[in-house]
């Protein structure tokens, strides 16, 4: 029987805990609601598909994209690598400079915000002129040469302004990898090579999924 030996392994929850009614923009309101014979409580769920931490595929970006189920479970999870950001733009100089000699391919990329500057989880989608660290579409095309299949994101902003950001996506989800975004605890990764899981919620069609994304390194 395959078990996770906790005195060998850790198991780290990246995943941002969603308050109702925390976030405007992004709603998430949970109605209470009884079963046909008033005994069993259930909750109708008033939402969208990128509250909290969450996958995201090509079907959010192009008109007749893959959806969620159009994609094998293998892409959700697999070994991972820290990319720790200490600078305002990063390019593929800076990729090359940092993880250049370790990244692999089919690698989920875990890129961490070690600037100091943060902001909320709200704010970071907000604020296009905010002072996060900026990923560039050259860094894009540097990730996208190296094939990699997952990127998850800390607080980080995809290219400076819209049409760069529309330019990022197109060249990474273009090749058909994925985002997970709105994620949380990252500053408890140690290692600098991981195992990652973002498993998506199975629903045809779907554009982009709640997660329950995790990391298991060694102690």
């Amino acid at each position: 029987m395959f078990v996770i030996d906790s005195d060998k392994y850790k198991v780290i929850d990246i995943s941002h805990t969603v308050v109702p009614g925390e976030d405007v923009d992004r709603p998430f309101a949970i109605q209470k609601a009884l079963l046909q014979d008033k005994t069993f409580r259930y909750d109708v769920l008033k939402t969208h598909s990128h509250v909290g931490t969450h996958v995201e595929v090509s079907a959010h970006f192009y008109e007749g994209g893959k959806s969620i189920t159009d994609y094998p479970l293998g892409v959700f999870y697999g070994p991972g690598i820290l990319f720790s950001i200490r600078e305002r733009k990063v390019t593929d100089k800076t990729c090359e400079r940092v993880i250049g000699k370790e990244i692999q391919e089919k690698d989920i990329v875990v890129i961490r915000n070690d600037t100091g500057i943060k902001l909320s989880k709200q704010k970071v989608y907000l604020e296009s002129d905010s002072k996060l660290p900026t990923l560039t579409s050259e860094a894009a095309q540097w990730l996208a040469e190296k094939k990699v299949k997952m990127l998850v994101l800390d607080s980080i902003r995809l290219g400076e302004d819209i049409e760069k950001t529309r330019k990022f996506h197109d060249i990474l989800m273009g090749k058909d990898v994925v985002f997970v975004e709105i994620v949380d605890n990252l500053e408890e990764i140690t290692k600098a090579r991981f195992f990652v899981m973002s498993l998506p919620y199975k629903v045809q069609g779907f554009d982009s999924s709640f997660c329950r994304a995790i990391v298991i390194e060694e102690r």
